[in-house]
């Protein structure tokens, strides 16, 4: 019975992967907050600071050229 608790115990604790996952809830957290900020950016109160910001990119490359 021991033999048996111990190997569970060994395959329910093992860390392999768990940086994987923590690198996939990250990038989940950093998708999600951009997709957010776009949304706000694109209606509400941003509105027009999302095109005015890409206006004024677009401006200063045209004028580098």
């Amino acid at each position: 019975m021991t033999r048996i608790w111990n190997r569970l115990h060994a395959a329910l604790s093992s860390e392999k992967g768990q940086g994987t996952v923590e690198y996939f809830l990250v990038i989940l957290a950093a998708t999600a907050l951009a997709i957010i900020a776009l949304r706000w950016l694109q209606q509400g109160s941003g509105g027009g600071l999302l095109g005015n910001l890409f206006g004024r990119i677009i401006q200063w490359v045209m004028g580098r050229f």
